[in-house]
């Protein structure tokens, strides 16, 4: 596309249309938008060797984006139209599952793709959050967790569920979840050991301090005064 000035495809699921995306978000109010595969170089570009170089930077900066702006969340696909149907949220694809979404919740958004009968306007049946059938009822309740993200814990927590290409994006997902001072330079070929301790040498002191003080049992790995990225991603939170 021109928008990015034909450098790399754009990876965009079948039968979207950025024209579409950008009307709907001119509706929405907005003027400037920041959407990920326009902006960050994707893979089969003439520059392939920019790829690598950019990412190391790139990729863990992109949470401090959305922290503070406000998010349109695009939950069945990029452009597409909200929908639920038996196997979406297991599957692999499903935004609730990937790694680098925990990081795009922001404190407002708006989930986009909205139709009038979509799951959206779906109301409760009692007052513990049931709807009228089960995948509904998971829907809801993964939207609501959303903001749990947002803290120490909560995010680790629900990090443990999230899948991503490669390894080490369960750990650099975190990095503004967590608050961090500084960035850890982001390489896809690093260990999870090595890259959860340049994540912890670079959180902010409070929820270091939070981490260290509140983590109920030592560590499980070379150092016993931190839990280790096992620890974290296989036990209860």
């Amino acid at each position: 596309t021109p928008i990015n000035g034909c450098e790399w495809p754009v990876p965009i699921p079948k039968g979207a249309n950025l024209d579409l995306i950008r009307i709907e978000m001119l509706n929405l109010g907005l003027e400037y938008t920041w959407l990920d595969v326009l902006c960050l170089r994707q893979r089969g570009g003439s520059r392939e060797d920019l790829h690598v170089e950019e990412w190391k930077l790139d990729v863990p900066t992109i949470g401090g984006i959305y922290l503070n702006a406000h998010v349109v969340c695009y939950l069945s696909g990029l452009g597409m139209p909200l929908s639920l149907k038996e196997g979406d949220l297991e599957s692999d694809r499903c935004w609730f599952r990937r790694a680098w979404t925990l990081q795009e919740v922001g404190w407002a958004r708006t989930i986009a793709g909205d139709t009038p009968d979509g799951p959206m306007h779906s109301e409760p049946i009692d007052d513990t959050g049931n709807y009228k059938d089960e995948i509904l009822t998971k829907f809801h309740k993964l939207l609501k967790a959303a903001d749990n993200s947002l803290y120490l814990y909560g995010a680790l927590s629900a990090m443990q569920d999230r899948i991503s290409t490669y390894p080490v994006d369960t750990v650099a997902g975190l990095a503004f979840c967590l608050e961090t001072d500084s960035i850890p330079v982001y390489y896809e070929s690093q260990s999870l050991g090595d890259a959860w301790s340049a994540l912890i040498d670079e959180m902010d002191t409070w929820n270091r301090g939070n981490l260290l003080f509140t983590y109920p049992e030592p560590g499980s790995a070379c150092k016993k005064w931190r839990p280790s990225w096992e620890q974290v991603m296989t036990k209860s939170l």
